[in-house]
């Protein structure tokens, strides 16, 4: 997915969005609002909405002198998070397709978005989550896939979500595949690090690594060796996300193997999609045949 007019503003509210919620006073953030105006002119309109906003935060990380200004606020998402899991669980073993409610509830946390949407309702997307369904359902091939797979990536995507993802790979370990889990290997913006995987016991199902860098999505020309290979030799792909979605969607690497799983957050996604703004997605990756 490649940067659009409407992206320009959108970095610039996420900014706003990451001052508040530090709360910088107005005098500061406009400082660092204008620190950050001379990086436009040279970001690449070739590239993903995703690695641009990366480039974007190092600058304010750079200029408000915090390398993870939302640690404390990751914290306290997971506890929450953490809190809801043994409902959820019942739920989950409760359903008459355990995996699907699972999958569900998975992304009813995608809803923890602090650059987009810092004042999120957790409870209220649980709720819309489980009873609303995927507005883009390929969950049949999902499963039809799974059939065969040895093994499962699922790509981290938020902080606070990644303890409703533990609900996610223990159904997959109980099918019999492996799981391994990327988180970001550097902090930016609310986004899982080692630190919240360790906190919401995600290593007690799958194994976890990290991506090997700080950038939004997953941009693989940033990626370590290690995290390259388990992508390579993955059956089968989970993309938690919006950033996620904005830098593999289409992409020949990602293959037919990866399905996206998120909460159409921004028109631009939606409208990428094919499908209503908030709804949620479960869309198997539809490579570009070059002609």
């Amino acid at each position: 997915m490649q940067v659009v007019m409407e992206c320009i503003p959108c970095y610039f509210k996420q900014i706003v969005n990451t001052l508040k919620v530090l709360k910088i006073n107005d005098q500061e953030g406009q400082r660092v609002l204008l620190g950050v105006l001379p990086l436009l002119p040279g970001l690449d309109p070739e590239a993903t909405p995703a690695e641009n906003s990366s480039l974007i935060f190092r600058k304010v990380y750079e200029l408000i002198a915090n390398e993870d200004p939302y640690a404390q606020a990751k914290a306290e998402s997971n506890s929450l998070a953490l809190g809801m899991l043994p409902k959820l669980r019942e739920v989950v073993s409760e359903s008459a397709d355990p995996l699907h409610t699972a999958c569900s509830a998975a992304v009813a946390g995608n809803i923890i978005d602090m650059g987009i949407l810092p004042d999120y309702d957790l409870e209220a997307s649980l709720k819309d989550a489980l009873s609303a369904g995927f507005a883009l359902d390929d969950y049949p091939a999902f499963r039809e896939k799974l059939k065969t797979a040895r093994s499962v990536l699922i790509l981290g995507d938020n902080s606070g979500e990644i303890a409703f993802d533990t609900l996610l790979t223990g159904e997959l370990c109980r099918r019999g595949v492996e799981v391994v889990y990327a988180v970001k290997g550097e902090p930016i913006l609310n986004d899982a690090t080692l630190a919240d995987a360790r906190q919401v016991g995600m290593d007690e199902t799958a194994r976890v690594i990290t991506n090997g860098n700080g950038f939004l999505g997953t941009i693989l020309k940033h990626c370590s060796p290690e995290f390259l290979k388990a992508f390579e030799e993955a059956d089968i792909i989970i993309s938690k996300g919006q950033a996620n979605f904005e830098s593999l969607e289409s992409t020949e690497e990602a293959g037919e193997k990866t399905f996206f799983l998120l909460r159409a957050k921004c028109e631009v996604v939606a409208q990428n999609l094919g499908t209503e703004f908030g709804v949620m997605v479960f869309r198997q990756n539809q490579p570009r045949r070059e002609n």
